[in-house]
Formats: C-alpha cells, sequence, structure tokens
C-alpha cells in the first residue's frame, strides 16, 4: 500500500466513524418555533379533528366533522359527548389565524352549539372515542354573497354533561361561488444526503457514505419518504444534488434501485440540479473562495443525473437564517441564477403577503432571491409546531385558511407564493399528498409547476439581508482556503503531464465533499475529513525528482554535468530543470524541456562553464513551465578551478615551444657541422679565388666545361 493510500485510510477511518455517530439526515431545515397549545393544559381530555367534510363548504351542503375524545385525565368522564360551534364573522388577517387557534377556551361568547353529538358510556382514563358531528344546511347560517368567501373559525369541544372538558380549533372554509381570483402557489422540496466523504479505493463515495445513504433510503428512512412525498403530485418540484444520486447508483442494491426509481419518478416533474455536493456558499463566501462553488456547479454541468433533464444555476442558502450579503453575493459572482432563502416570518402583519420572488441587495449587487412562505411551510414540513394537536384534517384547513386570506388581500396581481422545506425535512406522506391534494383542488388556489416560478420575470419587490451573519456552525475560513490551495497545486502539478485528467480523477469531488452543507452536523468528522483530502490531494503532486548528485570539481571552462530525473507517475511527464548555483563564477547553459516516460528515469547534461575560482552551492529542481516546483531540491557543492585548465594549457605550450627550439638548434648545429668538414677537404691542395664581379665561379666554369 501506498504511503497516500495509507494517510487517507487513516483519515477516513475516522472520519466514517463520526460520521456514521451524528444524525444523518442532514443539514436541520428551519427551526420548529415553540407549539401553540391546542388545549387548555387543565381540560382533561383531547379533542383530535380528524375529517372536516366538505374541506371546502358550498351552500346547500351539510358540514360533517369527525373528531377523536381522548381522556388524558386520571378520572371518568361520566357523561361524555361532543359539540361543535361555527365562528360566522370571516376572517381578513393572516395574524387573527392564529389568533383564533390559540385561543384555547377564551372568545367563544358570540358563538352557539350547531351540533352536539352524546357518547353513549363513560369514558374512563386512558380510552378514546369517535364522534361525528353533523350541521345540516340549513344550520349552516352564513351568508351567500360572492364577496363573502373565506375562512370562518371551528370549534369542537368535548363535554361532560354541560361542562367543557376539553376543546380543538380550526376552520370553516365558505364558498358561495366558484368565482374568485387564484393564487399561485409552487412547491420546491431539496433532496440530499448525509454527509459523505471519498472513497480510498477511487471516485465514490466511502463505505460510510454508503452505509449512511443505505440506512435512509431503507423503509421509513428519510430519503425513502422524500421520494414517496415527491411521488404524490408531478407539480413539486426537486432540488437535488448530483452526487447524492451518484453515491446512491453505486452503492448497495438498496440504494441502487432507490436512485433508479427516483430518477424514473423526476422525470414527470421540474428539476434543479444543485451544485455538486451541495456547497455551503456561506463558508466559501466568507473565506473569499466562491471559485469552490463555482467548481462545484462546473462539475454538476459536467455529469448532470444521468436520465434526467435537469436545469440548474439554482443556489440553496444554507442554515435557517437569512445569509448575509456576502453569502448571497455568490449567486452573481459565479452566475448563478438565483438563490432560495430560508423562510422567515413576516414581522410586518399587517402588510399583504409578497409574492417569493424579490431581488436582494449583496456586496455584489442586486441578485433574485425565492423566500417561501413561513406559515404555509411549517404547515407543509412539520404543523404540530403551528398546533400541538394538529391533525392532517386541521392542518389542510388551516393551509387554506391562509391561502384564502392571501387570495382576498389583493384583488390582482395574486402573490406567487413558494412552499420550500429545509434540507433535513422528514417528510409525513399522508399529510404531504392531504395539501397536494387540497391546494389542487381548491378554486382560490392554483398548484404551479416551480418552473413558472423559477423561469418568471422577477417582480419589482425588495428584500434585505443582513450585512453580516456568520454560522459557527460553518466550515472555517482557513480550512476552507486550505482545501482550495490544495486542488490548485494538484492542478498546476498535473500541468507537466501529458495525461492530467488521469492524475487529477476524483479530485474535484475530494475538495467538495467536506464543504457540504450535510456536514454542519458534524464538524469533528468534517474537520478529519478536511484533513485527509488535503493528504490525499497533495499526494498525487508527488512522483517526479532529481536522483541526489554528489559534490564535483569543475577544472574545465566547459563541461556537462549529468543529472538523472525520474519519473514514479503513471503518466508521462514534460519538465524543466532548473539548476541554480549560488554564485556568478559558476553559470548554466541553457537546457531544453526533459520529458520523462510514466515509471522511468532519463539522463540529462547539464552544460556548466566555469567563469573563476570558486566554492558554489548549487540546487537542481524540476518546474512546470510556469516556474511552479513539482519536485524536492536536490543540493550539491562544486568547487570550481577553471585555472587549473588554463596553467596546465601554458605549461604544456611552453614546455612545447621549448622542444621546438631545442630541435631547431639542434637540427642546425648538426647541418652546420657536416657542410664545414666536407669542404675542406674538398679545399685542399686549390688555390682559393673569388669570382669577378658579375662573373662564375671556377667550380662553375670546370662544370661548364665537363658538360660540353
Amino acid at each position: 500500500m501506498s504511503a497516500r493510500s495509507r494517510v487517507l485510510g487513516a483519515a477516513l477511518a475516522l472520519v466514517g466513524a463520526l460520521a456514521l455517530a451524528v444524525p444523518v439526515s442532514g443539514a436541520a431545515g428551519a427551526p420548529t418555533p415553540s407549539p401553540t397549545p391546542s388545549l387548555d393544559p387543565d381540560l382533561p381530555v383531547s379533542v383530535q379533528i380528524t375529517e372536516v367534510a366538505p374541506s371546502v363548504l358550498r351552500p346547500g351542503e351539510d358540514l360533517r366533522v369527525r373528531a377523536t375524545l381522548r381522556n388524558d385525565g386520571d378520572e371518568a368522564i361520566e357523561r361524555p359527548g361532543a359539540a361543535l360551534r361555527i365562528s360566522r364573522f370571516r376572517i381578513s388577517v393572516r395574524a387573527d389565524l392564529d389568533a383564533w387557534t390559540s385561543a384555547g377556551t377564551t372568545g367563544l361568547g358570540r358563538t352557539r352549539q350547531d351540533a352536539t353529538a352524546p357518547v353513549a358510556a363513560p369514558l374512563l382514563p386512558g380510552a378514546s372515542v369517535p364522534v361525528e358531528l353533523v350541521v345540516p344546511a340549513a344550520d349552516v347560517d352564513l351568508l351567500e354573497g360572492a364577496d363573502t368567501w373565506g375562512p370562518r373559525g371551528l370549534v369542537v369541544e368535548a363535554l361532560d354533561g354541560t361542562a367543557r372538558v376539553g376543546i380543538q380549533r380550526t376552520f370553516l372554509l365558505w364558498l358561495p361561488s366558484d368565482d374568485v381570483p387564484q393564487t399561485p402557489l409552487s412547491v420546491l422540496v431539496p433532496v440530499v444526503g448525509p454527509p459523505s466523504a471519498p472513497s480510498l479505493d477511487g471516485p465514490g463515495p466511502s463505505a460510510a457514505t454508503v452505509a449512511g445513504i443505505d440506512e435512509l433510503t431503507r423503509a421509513g428512512g428519510r430519503l425513502r419518504e422524500l421520494a414517496a412525498a415527491v411521488a404524490v403530485a408531478p407539480q413539486i418540484g426537486v432540488a437535488i444534488d448530483p452526487a447524492l444520486v451518484a453515491a446512491a447508483s453505486a452503492g448497495t442494491l438498496g440504494t441502487q434501485d432507490w436512485a433508479a426509481d427516483l430518477t424514473a419518478e423526476l422525470r414527470d416533474h421540474d428539476v434543479v440540479a444543485l451544485p455538486w455536493s451541495d456547497p455551503d456558499i456561506a463558508a466559501a463566501a466568507h473565506a473569499d473562495r466562491p471559485d469552490l462553488v463555482q467548481l462545484a456547479l462546473d462539475r454538476t454541468a459536467q455529469t448532470g443525473i444521468p436520465g434526467l433533464s435537469t436545469s440548474s444555476g439554482l443556489l440553496w442558502a444554507p442554515g435557517s437564517g437569512l445569509p448575509d450579503e456576502t453569502t448571497a453575493a455568490v449567486t452573481s459572482q459565479v452566475g448563478a441564477d438565483a438563490i432560495v432563502l430560508p423562510p422567515t416570518t413576516n414581522d410586518e402583519a399587517d402588510d399583504d403577503t409578497p409574492g417569493a420572488a424579490r431581488r436582494v441587495q449583496t456586496t455584489d449587487g442586486q441578485v433574485t432571491a425565492y423566500e417561501p412562505d413561513a406559515m404555509l411551510t411549517r404547515l407543509y414540513t412539520a404543523p404540530s409546531g403551528v398546533d400541538a394537536g394538529a391533525t392532517t384534517a386541521t392542518t389542510v384547513q388551516r393551509a387554506l385558511a391562509e391561502l384564502a386570506v392571501i387570495t382576498r388581500e389583493t384583488e390582482a396581481d395574486q402573490p406567487h407564493l413558494l412552499i420550500a422545506p429545509g434540507r433535513g425535512w422528514d417528510p409525513d406522506v399522508a399529510t404531504v399528498a392531504a395539501l397536494t391534494t387540497a391546494f389542487a383542488s381548491t378554486p382560490w388556489v392554483r398548484l404551479a409547476p416551480v418552473a413558472t416560478l423559477l423561469d418568471a420575470d422577477v417582480p419589482d419587490t425588495r428584500g434585505t439581508l443582513p450585512t453580516s451573519a456568520v454560522s459557527t456552525d460553518e466550515l472555517a475560513p482557513a480550512s476552507v482556503r486550505a482545501l482550495a490551495d490544495a486542488r490548485s497545486r494538484a492542478v498546476a502539478f498535473a500541468g507537466v503531464t501529458s495525461e492530467p485528467a488521469v492524475l487529477l480523477d476524483g479530485v474535484d469531488d475530494e475538495v467538495l465533499a467536506p464543504l457540504s452543507v450535510a456536514w454542519r452536523v458534524a464538524p469533528g468528522g468534517r474537520d478529519a475529513l478536511v484533513s485527509a483530502v488535503i493528504a490525499d490531494v497533495d499526494a498525487r503532486t508527488t512522483g517526479l525528482s532529481i536522483a541526489p548528485v554528489s559534490d564535483l570539481v569543475v577544472t574545465a571552462a566547459d563541461s556537462p554535468l549529468p543529472i538523472v530525473v525520474r519519473n514514479e507517475l503513471a503518466v508521462p511527464a514534460t519538465v524543466l530543470l532548473a539548476v541554480n548555483p549560488s554564485k556568478a563564477c559558476l553559470e548554466v547553459g541553457e537546457i531544453a524541456p526533459v520529458v520523462v516516460e510514466a515509471q522511468s528515469e532519463t539522463n540529462v547534461r547539464v552544460p556548466l562553464h566555469a567563469r573563476a575560482n570558486c566554492t558554489v552551492d548549487v540546487s537542481a529542481q524540476l518546474t512546470a513551465t510556469d516556474g511552479l516546483a513539482v519536485s524536492p531540491a536536490v543540493r550539491f557543492t562544486a568547487q570550481v578551478a577553471p585555472t587549473i585548465e588554463s596553467i596546465g594549457t601554458i605549461v604544456v605550450g611552453i614546455l612545447l615551444a621549448i622542444g621546438l627550439v631545442l630541435g631547431i638548434v639542434r637540427t642546425v648545429r648538426r647541418g652546420q657541422s657536416a657542410r664545414r668538414g666536407a669542404r675542406t677537404e674538398a679545399e685542399a691542395g686549390t688555390s682559393t679565388s673569388l669570382p669577378v664581379l658579375g662573373g662564375t665561379a671556377p667550380e662553375d666554369d670546370t662544370t661548364e666545361q665537363e658538360t660540353r
């Protein structure tokens, strides 16, 4: 096993243990407010309204209400029964809807018992009994004018004789005419996974991640229930993390089946592909690294979701509070179309309800944002947070009452509303089905595909964001930057290879994994994952090296230095060899780019030029074309003494000159001795005379005569 595998393996083991030790439902959605009691705590009987039929009452129809009475007290209710009351005053302000449901036993003086239902036997402690209350159409007694439509209060009381011992409130929806305005309403559900980590053996999820997804996709698991909730109606839009589908598709048989079934179902829905791994845009923004969000968007664009046609360009703000202006600015910085905000309560209760779409100011200018309606989203996702005794029936009535009031706020230009659960939503499928069916069938509501909201022109509505909002759950800016820097080093290093994609395979997934919003629930595991990812990515930048170079003596003015370049990578590399003497007494000539095949080494001859005697430290290192170091530096010492060569040349020259002179002298001397001896012998016995100026020498005459 390589060093890289050992490092990553140990780190991912820790990450896996930490990830499995925390909830795997993803980051929490909006916080659940303190429940509003539906019961007076002094009343011993709880009342649960299980049916209001019809949900929207028209003239000429009987009103039928079913409920369950349960004795939570310590004493029997001797003469149990139930009564139904209708408040005949139309509610016209959204705040009054909440005031009605939370009023308990107060404010019933202007109502009457419109229907009663006795129970035959005493109600013992812990026992429960169903009741049915019917108000004939003739006794409904509501005005039938066209403008009288809307919500009224409805109460079911538990009685012990004539004494009230329990109560629950809900709403009656009155509709004399179907000729009413319609408020468009869209639903967009985020589908994201648990904290995930990369695999040790290559691209894909780790074993711990697969285990977490497997748990969530089993019967009763959050992702399994989420898929069932989405399948309730094709109008429900989905914003899905492609990394989740990829991980599920590479997991167990159970996760693979879930991914295949979800993909098949989503072909009938509007689907938005979120940036890969659902990155925490707040953490990226506060570290000034929006490029990581851009990386996630590009990864999604490159991969998509096989088998699905999706749109993209939508960011989803993390956390339960509004993001600050710096975070929202990432939207325009990465070229995204819009950002989905968390639902927040409108503090101005008397204002008309705004639509979801608005323009918000950021540090980078204005961007489009979509803010879900807080109350409708709470009713869709956690109705018990609105009414502690909420049932499916009361939740439907409250939601339709909210929408009726909103629709009546204006005669035209109805606001397009949005319901958007948080990332960790664990849906109650029965509630989702009941609400979705009611939205689709109620005259003052138009259940619209989410694309009609996302593709529409943004109205001239302004929203405000906090100037600064940093969550303690965010990944620290230093860690975000460390991840980005590690990737930059790997990308730069891969540039020296002929196949950079091989070297970078899986790097983007690794870098984006700890940036996921899901890791906010497990900061310890996230920190361990950051360290593991950086170690693994940096391990990809090793494999090129220079063999050690021994100290050397340079005695020639020009000489080559052999250096061995090694490549342990699985792909060929082209590098520059930089040899740098610390002094000017030694110069290095031009070195051509070095091509080294995979798993091999090559010998490079480096031209050296010695200028003067010195001792010089020399460093050698491999670099990319932009100067980035891609190998450790090798250092050695050179003793430079070019005068030795010069002196030797001079000495040899002098010796050669001396030898030449001696040879000439000797030759001359030998030649003169031989001639002088011969002439003395020839001239013996003859007279010596000089030739006449212009005449010939005697021997010439003799020679001439002899010739004749």
